[in-house]
């Protein structure tokens, strides 16, 4: 059993392979191969007090080992990620990355490295300020620290190592009083590490100094993840300039599709180090093991073992190893906990990360070339879908999509027939449309309790039934677009027959064949991510993670479609394929 990426899965935007120890780990922080490239940075600063080197020279207390009581010591990996955290523009004075995030596999120390970072950002010297023409570091007078979490339970963890990580002599020399929710500087009067509360309306008050958000792979909308994040990042926002407060997350690898703050941040990061964004002020650090690591293979998962811990030498590999391959470990949480990658969910209908391999963006369908189409329609739950698809390479290209707004502009929102009606029109003009399924949402309108979308079906259907040379319902009495999807209904058996054939063969062409391309439209994207795989009695087709979910997957729904009319329309005998210029059967 392999994980979900072959080895022939190119290296995403951002990633390098091991270019210290060999081990062919994926690596992102964007550490230089020439130390003169590096960028000027308090870091050995900040490290040097941490790790007592500064000590003689200065008087100032760090930090010791929460375990052992020995002074406290950073992994290279660790010291790297400081040094670019706190790298600066020398000429305006500004850091170079506004937040980060720490990802790593499961016991790498993500823990005590937060707790670390934030007692450095506590009472060490992490306030850049410039004296006597020098870029230094400077304790903050008045600092506010802030934990956030999906629990309390949670933050409570990392603010019990910080805690610990403070000996007596380093509490005594700066007058802290430590607690279980609030560590506070006496001799300030203000100065304050604390747990930011899920609760926004205790949570918004004084500006943040930093804040670093742990878990926040948990950090979802339903476990109001998002709304604390949400209050992390306001907090450190409106603070006044010269502090620069910023936010750092530390995570494991989150589950793709989840919608948490992790994923968030890497789908943000992504843009960032793909050119798709304006700036890029990221700094995303993540160890992870090869993709093509066979859990099952002793060899191949102890070497993706030392790759994705190769900056903890103090994990026990061989009982990790076991872990991994215990029954009662799901493929996914090895490879996510344990090996750092980004594993899909067991039952995902395809793997997102092979998909989003396949966008091709650059790809452009011209007018007039052969097209099929396919809309899913709702009323105002889901989302309505228009999808097409090329004839000639069956290259997948989004229409349109139009669903319900979030928060109150969502109340009463129905589907606007009137748009869709014109981008259908535009489309049909625009290209040659040889094939257009449509597949009516259930739902009644409200008026007159016929179907919501029957009237403008039966529209296209008198205004394109000359012009499509293949029917989606053929035959004397059928319809040249309406392909309902209902069980129920006249030939409904065989449309969805027809429709899980044609899923389970785009669902081969992503993961296995890798010969389908989209346009990489991001409404496409995260529908593809959302879509799970849903067996029937013809094979296995897609749907949402649940009846109610929010998680919709009609423009998934869609490219299935679109591509099931490319093969109707090519099996069919009534289109003349054209290919540069000449014309083919």
């Amino acid at each position: 059993m392999t994980s979900t990426v072959d080895q022939h899965f190119e290296l995403l935007p951002g990633y390098y392979r091991d270019k210290w120890r060999g081990t062919g780990a994926w690596c992102t922080l964007p550490w230089p191969d020439d130390l003169a490239d590096l960028p000027p940075s308090i870091g050995p600063q900040v490290i040097a007090w941490a790790e007592w080197r500064s000590y003689e020279q200065t008087g100032e207390p760090g930090l010791i080992h929460y375990l052992t009581g020995e002074p406290w010591r950073f992994t290279p990996g660790q010291r790297r990620f400081l040094h670019l955290w706190y790298a600066y523009d020398p000429l305006t004075g500004r850091w170079l990355w506004r937040r980060a995030v720490k990802r790593g596999a499961k016991g790498t120390g993500k823990d005590p490295f937060g707790a670390a970072m934030c007692d450095c950002e506590f009472v060490g010297p992490t306030l850049l300020v410039q004296r006597d023409g020098r870029w230094v570091g400077e304790r903050h007078r008045m600092p506010l620290v802030q934990i956030a979490s999906n629990s309390e339970a949670q933050s409570k963890d990392m603010m019990r190592i910080a805690n610990a990580l403070l000996p007596q002599e380093t509490r005594d020399f700066y007058s802290i009083d430590c607690g279980e929710t609030r560590t506070v500087l006496k001799d300030t009067g203000g100065g304050r590490m604390e747990i930011l509360t899920a609760s926004e309306k205790t949570a918004e008050g004084d500006p943040a100094t930093f804040v670093g958000l742990n878990e926040s792979h948990h950090m979802t909308e339903s476990s109001g993840g998002h709304k604390v994040a949400a209050v992390a990042r306001r907090n450190v926002g409106k603070s006044p300039a010269h502090l620069q407060a910023r936010l750092c997350e530390f995570t494991n690898a989150h589950q793709q599709g989840s919608e948490s703050e992790a994923e968030r941040s890497f789908e943000a990061w992504q843009k960032q180090v793909s050119g798709k964004a304006k700036k890029r002020d990221i700094l995303y650090d993540s160890i992870e093991a090869p993709p093509n690591t066979d859990l099952y293979d002793d060899e191949s998962r102890m070497a993706g073992l030392r790759a994705a811990y190769m900056d903890a030498p103090w994990a026990d590999l061989e009982r990790l190893g076991d872990e991994m391959i215990d029954p009662s470990t799901s493929v996914a949480d090895s490879i996510r906990f344990y090996l750092n990658g980004l594993a899909t969910a067991e039952d995902a209908w395809v793997d997102p990360r092979v998909f989003d391999d396949l966008a091709k963006p650059a790809f452009v369908v011209g007018d007039k070339e052969q097209v099929a189409m396919f809309l899913d329609c709702s009323k105002s739950s889901d989302a309505t879908g228009l999808v097409g698809c090329r004839l000639s390479d069956g290259h997948v290209f989004t229409l349109g999509m139009w669903q319900r707004p979030h928060g109150e502009r969502g109340k009463g929102w129905l589907a606007p027939r009137h748009e869709v009606d014109a981008v259908v029109r535009a489309a049909v003009e625009r290209y040659r449309v040889v094939w257009f399924g449509v597949d009516p949402s259930p739902a009644r309108d409200d008026e007159d309790e016929h179907l919501y979308w029957m009237p403008t079906i039966d529209g296209w259907h008198r205004d394109f039934h000359r012009k499509l040379p293949v029917w989606a319902t053929p035959g004397a009495k059928g319809h040249s677009v309406l392909y309902d999807m209902r069980i129920r209904t006249t030939g409904g058996v065989q449309r969805n027959q027809q429709f899980t054939e044609a899923a389970g063969q785009t669902a081969k062409d992503i993961d296995e064949h890798r010969t389908l391309t989209h346009d990489g439209d991001a409404g496409l994207r995260m529908h593809v991510h959302n879509a799970r795989r849903r067996p029937n009695p013809w094979g296995v087709s897609l749907g949402k993670i649940t009846r109610d979910s929010t998680k919709l997957v009609d423009l998934a729904v869609c490219m299935v479609g679109a591509r099931m009319g490319r093969r109707i329309a090519l099996n069919s005998g009534k289109v003349r394929q054209k290919r540069s210029g000449k014309a083919v059967f």
